[in-house]
């Protein structure tokens, strides 16, 4: 399985905890070379020191990505320090933490800017690289992986 993903590189926002690390660390396993996304810079960095540890290749970037214009740097910086973009993991994600009427309007705008701003700039960014990608990709497919949360299909009470 190690040679799945082989001369192919990923690129995982969210993967400083949760599921973005662990889609990050399989992808790395599966022989991709990934680049990792998210603010928390220390935490990418130990992320990277653990995959390339296990013999992966990966790069950190530090972002924010609900600022216009992150999703072309990351992108950039990725194709520029790994030649190439075949699979967009979007899992970057926050959720409203307590009841809703509770929450303030500001905490809701940084929901929407990372959960679907943020996915909608890094995919934009990132399609003309996999595009470009599919000529060429080992596998003759390139792919765009939007995870979200069972909280936008079912209501909890809290």
């Amino acid at each position: 399985m190690a040679e799945l993903l082989n001369n192919t590189v990923a690129l995982v926002t969210g993967a400083s905890s949760g599921i973005g690390q662990a889609t990050a660390l399989r992808l790395a396993a599966s022989g991709a070379q990934v680049a990792v996304v998210a603010r928390r810079a220390d935490r990418l960095e130990q992320l990277v020191n653990d995959i390339r540890a296990a013999g992966g290749t990966a790069i950190a970037i530090a972002a924010d990505l609900t600022v216009a214009g992150e999703a072309d740097r990351v992108v950039a910086e990725t194709v520029s320090k790994l030649g190439r973009l075949d699979t967009l993991v979007n899992a970057a994600g926050v959720m409203l933490n307590g009841p809703s009427m509770e929450s303030s309007l500001k905490d809701w705008d940084q929901m929407i800017d990372v959960n679907l701003r943020g996915l909608i700039y890094m995919t934009k960014a990132a399609l003309p690289h996999l595009v470009d990608a599919v000529a060429s990709s080992p596998r003759k497919v390139v792919d765009v992986v939007n995870i979200s949360s069972v909280a936008g299909r079912v209501a909890a009470a809290q």
